[in-house]
């Protein structure tokens, strides 16, 4: 028998839409923006297709004002049928996040889980 588990059921963690401010990068533009955020990745809405497998360097900040830097690798693209100028749903997995700022962050969510 064949399970047909949708894409949100295999997620590993709840994933939280809240106003998350992304740095501009080459990849995202000033123009990018995060669609949701999780303890495992974050999914970003850009202005270019990126290639799956590609790892780079991501700065965002929570509504509380706390800066993260995180290593990401985009693990799946997909292109938005939209006339924004953001065709692109990115989704990356964390693979690099100091400690301090893994705490900050699971203390930000967590607060969402209860909210």
């Amino acid at each position: 028998m064949h399970d047909s588990k949708n894409e949100k059921d295999r997620r590993p963690y709840p994933r939280f839409e809240i106003p998350v401010q992304l740095r501009p990068t080459e990849f995202f533009g000033k123009e990018g923006r995060v669609q949701n955020i999780s303890v495992g990745g974050v999914s970003i809405f850009g202005t270019k297709n990126i290639t799956v497998g590609t790892t780079l360097t991501i700065d965002f900040a929570l509504p509380g004002g706390d800066w993260i830097m995180a290593g990401v690798q985009v693990v799946w693209v997909k292109e938005r049928p939209s006339e924004s100028i953001l065709k692109y749903d990115i989704g990356c997995r964390f693979t690099e996040v100091s400690p301090d700022s893994q705490l900050v962050l699971l203390e930000y969510l967590a607060k969402g889980l209860h909210a």
